[in-house]
Parts: C-alpha cells; sequence; structure tokens
C-alpha cells in the first residue's frame, strides 16, 4: 500500500488526520493504524464527498485500469443492443476503409419472414451461401 495515503487524504480533505478521525468517531491512535486499510479509506472519502474509488487507488489498494474495466464491462452489460450497433456503425463510418463492414438497417421491428426471399433473409443474416465455410449439400436422406 502507498504511505502517502495520509498525506493524500490531508490534501484532499484540508483536515489533519486528527480531525478525520473525530469526524469519524475514531481515536487518533486507531485511525492512524487504520488509514491505509480500504475500509478507513473509503469511511474519510465519503465524509468528505470525494469519490472512494479517487481513494482507494491513491492508497494503492486496486488500480486505475482495473476500475476502468469493471466499469466498462458494467456500462457496456446495460446498453440496449441497437444503442452498441449504432456505435458500431457510427466508429465504422468513420474509417477510411469500409469495404468489409456490411451495411445493417436498424428497424424497429421484426420482418415477416413467412414472405421474405432469399436475398433479404441473406441480408438479414437469417440464410447461408453455399460458398460460406462450413457450408455445402446435405447429403442425408430426407423424409418426405
Amino acid at each position: 500500500m502507498n504511505t502517502n495515503i495520509s498525506q493524500w487524504l490531508e490534501s484532499k480533505t484540508g483536515d489533519t488526520k486528527r480531525q478525520m478521525a473525530i469526524k469519524l468517531g475514531h481515536t487518533p491512535s486507531t485511525f492512524n493504524r487504520n488509514i491505509e486499510t480500504a475500509e478507513v479509506v473509503i469511511a474519510v472519502c465519503r465524509a468528505y464527498g470525494i469519490n472512494p474509488v479517487e481513494g482507494l487507488i491513491a492508497a494503492g489498494i486496486i488500480e486505475a485500469f482495473e476500475v476502468a474495466q469493471a466499469a466498462t464491462e458494467s456500462s457496456l452489460a446495460e446498453v440496449p443492443e441497437t444503442a452498441l450497433l449504432e456505435e458500431v456503425l457510427r466508429r465504422a463510418a468513420g474509417r477510411e476503409d469500409v469495404s468489409n463492414v456490411r451495411k445493417l438497417q436498424l428497424v424497429d421491428e421484426d420482418p415477416d419472414y413467412s414472405n421474405m426471399s432469399v436475398e433479404d433473409a441473406r441480408n438479414y443474416g437469417l440464410a447461408a451461401k453455399e460458398e460460406d465455410q462450413n457450408i455445402g449439400r446435405d447429403e442425408s436422406p430426407h423424409e418426405p
């Protein structure tokens, strides 16, 4: 852990360690012994309106890349699929060479599959082409 966490907390709060301990209801000696623990860092940060994640990073308890990774994963899980697709399309439109990017059309409702042509099914990614990998003639017998 970072031994400069007390200096970081003092600079962020504007209080001494003693003042922080009193504000948290701790004795100064207990506070000083535990100042590098996640619990104390979080408690001080919350008491002073500081983002606790910043304190945990400053204390060396967690790394900034871990926070970014966790935030990205949890944020992406909450994003609707259409918003993800729109972002992919927006990024692809900014590329100079978009020849390998298939054009997608976002629709609010499912198409009527019963009247769909083979070409439309392929455009929606619903039908395979014979030239696709692992696609070939079906040699197994079929029942009428």
